[in-house]
């Protein structure tokens, strides 16, 4: 299959964010950890609704295959990013 344009894109987002929140030591807070499984869990819910009233779909090239329900884990991971770079810049 290869790797597809927004997989990469979203593995190298989680990555950087990664690299911001453990460079400024939100890593090691288990809040920051329970946030982000809160935010995994409304991330899939919505998504999940989202698509599958057809209010959004996605080009299939582009992702990776792997699928929570109808949501690609691709959203997932940008959810996740966002939620890491928020929550560590919010407390820089």
């Amino acid at each position: 299959m290869g790797v597809r344009e927004y997989t990469l894109a979203a593995v190298i987002v989680l990555g950087l964010a990664l690299l911001l929140a453990g460079w400024r030591s939100r890593l090691s807070d288990p809040t920051v950890w329970v946030g982000a499984a809160l935010f995994a869990l409304l991330t899939v819910a919505a998504d999940v609704a989202l698509t599958g009233i057809g209010v959004f779909t996605y080009a299939p090239q582009f992702l990776s295959g792997i699928r929570i329900v109808r949501m690609p884990l691709e959203d997932l991971l940008y959810g996740l990013a966002l939620y890491l770079t928020a929550v560590t810049v919010w407390a820089w």
